[in-house]
């Protein structure tokens, strides 16, 4: 587990992340984008699953793998009207073309998933401490695109970061296009062995 100190450290260094990111969305979508770091937590399993909303309906996902300095998932999440009008923006076409996941909309997903993770994990690299042994890199394996409920999806992502006493680290970053909110959550979920290695390093 970290304390309160090192949770306080990798926020900054996620929060001096967001910079980079927001210039890549920016040039990806074409409008003013930026990137926020909203928080991250040390909380109970049970707590984690409800971060992404009550799960009463399916929402679309695009999950990779993390290899390098830190393993684990790294995950973008929305609903399918916020996914839809991504699809459309991206497609140049009016908003609300876009209804179903078909190849072109899940590419479009796929691609911002790509280029958001990408970024957000070279920036967090160059500021996370040096540990000794491990890979000075840190890198997405490419995205899947999924749907599910919300909860089946955090418990999947978190079950290789839980320990005898299920406690996870999560950590979330929001989004604005043109000053305008979107519903996006992009999740960074270290695994267990990266928490250790954290909680050494962390100061």
């Amino acid at each position: 587990m970290l304390n309160t100190r090192q949770l306080e450290a990798l926020g900054r260094s996620l929060h001096d992340s967001a910079d980079d990111t927001s210039h890549a969305l920016s040039r990806w979508c074409g409008r003013p984008s930026s990137v926020h770091f909203d928080s991250v937590e040390q909380v109970p399993l049970h707590e984690a699953t409800g971060v992404l909303g009550p799960g009463e309906e399916p929402i679309g996902f695009c999950v990779a793998d993390m290899h390098g300095r830190l393993t684990g998932h790294i995950i973008l999440a929305f609903s399918d009207t916020s996914g839809f009008a991504l699809a459309d923006l991206l497609l140049d076409q009016p908003r609300g073309t876009a209804s179903e996941w078909r190849e072109l909309e899940i590419s479009a997903a796929l691609e911002t998933a790509n280029i958001l993770g990408c970024t957000y994990l070279n920036t967090l690299l160059r500021r996370l401490p040096a540990v000794e042994g491990s890979l000075d890199e840190l890198l997405p394996t490419p995205p899947r695109f999924g749907r599910d409920f919300a909860e089946s999806l955090l418990q999947f992502a978190l079950m290789d970061q839980v320990g005898s006493e299920a406690t996870v680290v999560l950590a979330q970053v929001k989004f604005e296009i043109d000053g305008e909110p979107v519903d996006w959550t992009l999740l960074l979920v270290p695994d267990a062995s990266s928490m250790a290695a954290l909680s050494g390093s962390l100061k």
